[in-house]
């Protein structure tokens, strides 16, 4: 299929595009468990194979298009862990662990699709099982990392093991007992403080763990931005809801505005810290969901031709010099955050303050931006896609750009002046070329001498 660059470097909605882009992810994570059964078969120790746990991966292999558990960004990252602990001699407890814990979405697929399914499964090492896609978990306290058999039939899931029993049905569901319920910003999209195979990735800023009452103001604040967003930007909207599953939340120790993280191999979960400003979780929102986005992508296109990794640049976010993939990452999200705010202003009334630091921040992005496209532009070899991506991405920018012309221009001066000085500071000459020990600009250049003119 031929990309339309328009539709992906702002929100495009839910189009044939978006549907295609997401089942080359579907395929790309098929072919992965196929492998991993195969490795399951000849390479696990005798006991993993003993305990019947391949059969939650045949069950999830064949599952139909319409089942989304394998889209789980806990199976995301499930796939990334056999990918990168399992290359080489891993302890019998890590095979039954990685492999047991399989269960949890095999087990979620069968009760959402009422199909049948028999399987052995490993409690998670705070021993509960996860119906990942769903807000249902089972816990089983002083059972971890427990072998346990899943059945499931007539839409009722029975758990079995020693010291473990448990009955459930979705249908008929309640908290109590062994039955926990994450808490659900909107159907679909829950708050995750306390999976082992979901949090496990979250490595940036720090886990924090919400009392309930935390927990309650930290989804409502979440809520509220995304109906905003609903209105402000139906097509982002439609397509965040649609991919985005998970939120984590973070400790803000350094009591920054927001601080928020998103992996590459965890697509589909954000982590953020909370906050009462429902505009500040739409931006944050808003950027970790673009990074998801072209990581999505790039399973389709890579933008940029291979063997550019190694490659950095100057970066107008940051101190340390980034490569062409995260000052593509960073200019996208970025211009996508400048418009959203710029629309957002131009919509609403607020207090002058407010307003005030809108802008600061709408006119601060839109520079950098330029600066981070400047260097893609400069410097990458591109795919076909890429370079209309990148055109249209210049073109958004200038979109974004008008919009600023009426902000005050002491403001505009003062960004200009702080993202110079930065630029100054860490980019070799006017370049994008990142300044550091081994490059810095030493040419010596003689003085500007304008020419004598004769006498008439």
């Amino acid at each position: 299929m031929k990309l339309d660059e328009s539709r992906w470097v702002l929100g495009g909605g839910l189009t044939a595009e978006w549907a295609w882009v997401h089942r080359r992810r579907r395929d790309e994570a098929i072919r992965s468990l196929a492998a991993a059964e195969k490795q399951l078969r000849s390479e696990a120790p005798a006991s993993a194979r003993e305990l019947g746990l391949g059969a939650a991966l045949a069950f999830l292999r064949k599952a139909p298009l319409s089942d989304r558990t394998i889209d789980h960004p806990a199976f995301d990252y499930w796939l990334f862990l056999r990918s990168t602990h399992f290359t080489g001699q891993a302890p019998e407890e890590d095979w039954i662990l990685q492999f047991g814990l399989l269960g949890g979405f095999a087990a979620a697929s069968a009760l959402v699709l009422n199909r049948p399914l028999s399987c052995g499964a490993t409690l998670d090492p705070d021993g509960r099982l996860y119906l990942y896609g769903t807000p249902w978990y089972l816990d089983f306290p002083g059972y971890g990392r427990a072998p346990v058999t899943l059945t499931v039939k007539g839409e009722v899931l029975s758990v079995s093991g020693e010291g473990v029993s448990a009955k459930f049905s979705l249908r008929e569901a309640r908290p109590g007992g062994c039955v926990g319920r994450l808490d659900e910003v909107r159907p679909g999209l829950v708050v995750d403080d306390r999976s082992w195979l979901q949090v496990h990735g979250v490595t940036m800023h720090g886990l924090t763990r919400l009392e309930d009452a935390e927990r309650a103001a930290f989804a409502a604040s979440i809520r509220r931005a995304l109906s905003d967003m609903a209105e402000r930007d139906p097509a982002l909207h439609a397509e965040m809801t649609d991919l985005l599953t998970v939120l984590v939340p973070l400790k803000n120790s350094m009591d920054h505005g927001s601080v928020s993280s998103s992996y590459v191999n965890i697509r589909g979960m954000i982590a953020l810290s909370h906050s009462d400003d429902p505009l500040l979780q739409a931006e944050t929102l808003i950027h970790e969901f673009c990074h998801m986005k072209m990581n999505q992508l790039l399973v389709a296109d890579p933008v940029i031709e291979p063997g550019q990794s190694g490659q950095v640049y100057y970066s107008p976010w940051r101190k340390d010099a980034r490569r062409l993939r995260g000052l593509l990452l960073g200019a996208h999200a970025f211009l996508n955050v400048a418009r959203y705010l710029a629309r957002s202003l131009q919509r609403e009334e607020r207090g002058e303050a407010e307003e005030i630091e809108v802008m600061v921040n709408v006119a601060r992005r839109v520079i950098q931006v330029e600066d981070a496209l400047r260097g893609v532009t400069e410097h990458a070899a591109l795919t076909e896609f890429g370079r209309r991506f990148v055109g249209r991405m210049w073109r958004e920018l200038g979109v974004v750009r008008h919009a600023t012309l009426w902000y005050p221009p002491a403001l505009l001066a003062e960004q200009r002046a702080e993202c110079a000085a930065h630029r100054a500071a860490h980019a070799l000459n006017d370049t994008s070329l990142h300044r550091d020990d081994a490059l810095v600009d030493k040419i010596h250049r003689p003085a500007f001498l304008a020419p004598k003119q004769e006498a008439v």
